[in-house]
């Protein structure tokens, strides 16, 4: 039963890791979305508003502003998206190698964050949902990622996607450097990102520990720098230039048309710094932590599997030692894994 289960959960993460890859626009189910954004039929009406047509029906494309989540100003969904972004941002860059279980269970949350997030704001029509509906149901998504992410059979998927999520993390920021992104063509911009993407994959294979500290870095730093610039800028920077990446909706050509990502002084300094400081946290936290990202002690005795007590009732034991095991891999003494890296 417990090999089905495991089989049934490695499925749903790789079907994770699919959707992270379709969440992409240069991948769409409808390859003439991107036409479309870079080539639509554009109208005026007589009040001066866009009208965007159907290049094949020649119908008019109902519009709207849509949502992204991140609400207006420091509204409550604005306010609950900087405490997240800095409350799991802060601790990843600083100490992403140390969490072990903590490290992979966000690395889950954030790729289900990310997937349902695109996934919905690309899906709604015109008139959309309320940011604090979207809020949260990403969030939601997100801790159910997360509690699948603390277990040892999701490890290894998990450290993949992390190094997928910072590879993709540092290349966007590059792209969102520049007016209206580094390039004119929505493709171009993914590729480079993807290139980052697969490159922080790829060094997962040839060291693993090296791979994890620069992605708990890159998705740290990404994650603060995206919470402060909601502070200083807020809808109108990093979380206006991640919607051009990734909103493809049809509904919400108009308002892309009507508005360009332009980002602010203080913005491409946040920007910059973030980058920066990515190699910095990552050996800092080289030096500080020298243990392993896997830290699992010696197989249990007779003594500690109380073969010669078979009536007592170890199972508080076994919680406070799983919950312990979250942060320090090492007081679980677990075997070892067929899943090592």
């Amino acid at each position: 039963m417990t090999a089905v289960v495991r089989l049934l959960v490695s499925w749903w993460l790789l079907s994770l890791i699919s959707a992270l890859v379709s969440a992409i626009p240069i991948f769409p189910a409808a390859p003439h979305i991107l036409a479309r954004k870079t080539d639509p039929v554009i109208s005026h009406s007589a009040n001066g508003s866009v009208i965007i047509l159907d290049p094949s029906t020649q119908q008019t494309i109902p519009q709207g502003p849509g949502t992204d989540g991140s609400g207006l100003g420091f509204s409550l969904p604005a306010i609950v998206w900087i405490v997240f972004l800095l409350a799991i941002g802060a601790p990843l860059a600083l100490a992403g190698i140390r969490g072990w279980r903590c490290t992979t269970g966000v690395a889950i949350g954030l790729a289900v964050i990310v997937c349902s997030w695109a996934a919905i704001i690309n899906s709604v029509n015109q008139v959309g949902i309320s940011d604090i509906l979207l809020t949260l149901i990403v969030l939601a998504l997100g801790f159910l990622g997360l509690v699948v992410g603390v277990f040892e059979f999701s490890r290894v998927i998990a450290m993949t996607l992390l190094c997928l999520i910072g590879g993709l993390s540092f290349g966007m920021r590059i792209t969102l450097l520049k007016t209206n992104l580094l390039f004119s063509s929505l493709g171009l911009n993914w590729l480079i990102i993807v290139v980052f993407g697969v490159a922080g994959g790829l060094l997962l294979i040839w060291t693993n520990r090296i791979a994890m500290l620069i992605a708990c870095a890159n998705a740290g730093t990404f994650l603060m720098s995206l919470g402060v610039d909601l502070i200083f800028n807020k809808q109108s920077g990093l979380s206006f230039g991640l919607r051009s990446l990734f909103d493809s909706n049809d509904n919400h050509l108009a308002y892309f048309i009507e508005r360009t990502y332009r980002p602010t002084l203080s913005t491409i300094i946040i920007l910059i710094a973030s980058l920066v400081l990515t190699p910095a946290f990552a050996f800092a936290q080289h030096l500080l932590f020298k243990q392993p990202f896997t830290r699992r002690g010696p197989p249990l005795s007779d003594d500690d599997l109380c073969l010669n007590y078979p009536t007592e009732d170890l199972s508080a034991n076994r919680a406070t030692a799983f919950f312990s095991g979250i942060w320090d891999g090492a007081k679980l003494k677990m075997s070892t894994s067929r899943f090592s890296v």
